[in-house]
């Protein structure tokens, strides 16, 4: 199987791009009849040699664009892909990685599913699994036209570091002068700042539904930061605007892998459940003994969240002063 991965080297956030795709590689495609290739998108050219350090495949299409934007994307990729024998297109998880698989699909006349978990190869087709129903079921899709663009659901894999290769084959192309979508009038980078990722957090405080307004946000963020903890929150917390999205745990935001996972005032719905099920140890503080997080949790206190993490941080305090 011919297969092409997409890295979007415009986003900040390629390298976690590129090693969630090496790992979904590594866990699908290394049979030796597969065989790989890369199509990076870059537009700054002072990025060019540290973005070929994230290619996981043995060759790259190096793409050069004005900036990111879908419509310049599918054109380029149309482009440099006309002729090309590739059966399958690999895409990271999230938004960009998702619009652009089903309308290069749609362009090229193949077929395309979102939020891939894991992908098998039938004789004249491809099988596809994701999670259906909020989460709750593991549906199989059966993909008959290609090319096959999938993206890739979060967690899908473990990441992986790319390995060093130094005999990496590259084709440069420039795409800069494709025409900007006639919406866009003008466009500035401006580098944002970057938020630690709470995928690679060691010990992680939740907050859920329990609280019930910003300030118990910021209340018990600031208990998080007292006890060295990352912290993150639930889904209608982050809508609700109290944090920035970035905090957001579950299949809409990041999957974790803790040692130690503080859990307070959270349901625990299933979409939630998959972002911290692979924490080593989960404490669940919860005043609904039937809420789902106390059925799979290590530890269930049954208690106002408020009361435990105001002793915890009190207990804490007093140990680091030594009384």
């Amino acid at each position: 199987m011919i297969f092409k991965v997409i890295l979007n080297g415009c986003a900040t956030n390629v390298v976690a791009q590129a090693e969630e795709l090496n790992g979904f590689i590594a866990k699908h495609l290394s049979g030796g009849e597969d065989r790989g290739g890369t199509i990076l998108f870059y537009s700054r050219k002072e990025q060019r040699d540290e973005l070929l350090h994230l290619v996981p495949t043995e060759s790259a299409k190096l793409v050069r664009v004005t900036r990111y934007q879908p419509e310049t994307i599918l054109e380029a990729l149309h482009r440099v892909e006309e002729g090309s024998e590739a059966e399958l297109y690999l895409f990271s998880s999230g938004f960009a990685g998702s619009e652009i698989a089903v309308r290069l699909a749609f362009r090229m006349n193949g077929s395309s599913l979102v939020q891939a978990r894991y992908i098998e190869w039938g004789k004249t087709c491809l099988m596809v699994k994701k999670m259906v129903y909020s989460s709750h079921v593991l549906g199989t899709f059966r993909l008959k036209k290609k090319p096959y663009c999938i993206s890739l659901a979060k967690g899908s894999a473990d990441s992986q570091p790319i390995p060093e290769n130094k005999n990496l084959r590259v084709t440069e192309y420039d795409m800069t002068p494709i025409q900007e979508d006639r919406f866009v009038k003008r466009s500035e980078w401006i580098p944002g700042d970057l938020t630690k990722g709470l995928e690679k957090a060691g010990f992680l405080l939740i907050g859920g539904r329990g609280m019930t307004n910003k300030e118990d946000a910021q209340s018990l963020k600031r208990i998080a930061d007292q006890l060295g903890a990352d912290f993150g929150v639930s889904r209608p917390v982050a809508m609700s605007g109290w944090v920035p999205l970035e905090q957001m745990i579950g299949v809409s935001g990041a999957m974790t892998k803790p040692d130690v996972c503080i859990v307070a005032g959270v349901s625990g719905a299933a979409a939630f459940y998959a972002g911290i099920e692979k924490s080593r140890f989960i404490v669940a503080i919860n005043r609904d003994r039937r809420a789902p997080i106390t059925k799979t949790s290590d530890v269930v206190i049954i208690d106002d969240y408020k009361a435990v993490m105001d002793e915890l941080a009190m207990i804490m305090k007093e140990q680091a002063q030594g009384l």
